[in-house]
């Protein structure tokens, strides 16, 4: 696959077909993967700028995904969504270094503009 500066960690297929979709409408690479492998060879051989987490993927270890790439030497923002209902598992998201982490319809509704923003060539996004 050509290189992608977005990765998203999606195991639910509803959520990975409207990523894709509006990727598409962009005009922006996206990189959706399903499993903790192909995350880590992504962010070893790609300069990944946005990673988006589904915190619910299943067979991911998702908190753990967040800390790799927050080790990276230049780390990717990490934008993470679940069940507005799930305040625990948020903060967590967050200790573990996730810049947001939003409700899954709060996130739908930022995703054009994360795609549109990140998604554009030759720019370098620091993690705040």
């Amino acid at each position: 696959m050509a290189d992608c500066s977005i990765v998203a960690v999606v195991t639910d297929m509803i959520f990975a077909t409207r990523i894709k979709a509006e990727a598409r409408a962009l005009d922006v690479p996206v990189r959706v993967i399903c499993d903790s492998h192909a995350l880590d060879e992504s962010l070893r051989t790609t300069p990944v700028r946005l990673l988006i987490v589904d915190l619910n993927a299943q067979g991911v270890d998702t908190l753990a995904a967040i800390a790799r790439a927050r080790r990276q030497d230049v780390p990717p923002r990490i934008v993470a969504y679940l069940s507005h209902v799930q305040r625990a598992l948020a903060a967590q998201a967050a200790a573990a270094g996730a810049a947001e982490v939003l409700p899954r319809s709060r996130f739908i509704g930022v995703l054009p503009e994360l795609l549109h923003t990140y998604g554009k060539t030759g720019i370098v996004f620091k993690q705040h």
